[in-house]
């Protein structure tokens, strides 16, 4: 049988490296992974009986709780977490050519937080754009949903996926960065 694990995020995110490490953790040998792009629609994705189990993030060692996680759980006493795992997190800028005059960033609004100091002293006044996921950042960047001079941080298997050029790595503000993810799953 074929678990199924949804989790917030797309591939190349950090939700889909915890999701696959929490279900090896559990054992299982056969699982299929379901892009959920955020929290909301991973505790949909159980509510439905898409998923068996679902993984979210829970909190940051820099910027505190992931908020979008607790606003989906809010109230929830029909949801059990199983397991948690501290996944290093470490981010990197990508831009979608060379020589780019970079005037805004886009991200998840945990990432962001995670690189703050380091993208006000690399990019100083330029605007910061919020998206659902680090990885769903590159992929419209990569897309042309974003405009050309905006930077993406990001995994860098995420940027990578998406043919986009590595400008930064590790800008986390904090060495030892690292995120709280959860397995959850339906009380039975």
């Amino acid at each position: 049988m074929v678990v199924r694990v949804a989790y917030m995020g797309i591939p190349g995110s950090n939700s889909e490296q915890a999701a696959t490490e929490l279900a090896g953790a559990m054992g299982w040998d056969v699982f299929a992974l379901i892009p959920e792009e955020d929290s909301r629609n991973t505790v949909a994705a159980l509510d439905s009986g898409e998923a068996d189990y679902g993984v979210v993030a829970s909190r940051n060692v820099t910027a505190g709780p992931v908020m979008e996680t607790e606003e989906s759980l809010r109230g929830r006493d029909d949801i059990e977490i199983l397991r948690a795992l501290w996944l290093p997190i470490h981010h990197c800028v990508f831009v979608k050519h060379p020589g780019i005059e970079v005037r805004r960033v886009a991200s998840h609004i945990q990432a962001l937080l995670q690189t703050r100091e380091h993208l006000d002293a690399l990019y100083p006044g330029t605007d910061r754009v919020e998206v659902s996921d680090t990885a769903v950042a590159a992929e419209m960047l990569s897309k042309g949903e974003l405009p050309e001079d905006t930077a993406v941080v990001c995994r860098r298997n995420a940027g990578e996926m998406f043919n986009l050029l590595m400008v930064h790595e590790n800008i986390e503000d904090m060495e030892g960065n690292m995120t709280e993810f959860q397995l959850l799953r339906r009380r039975t």
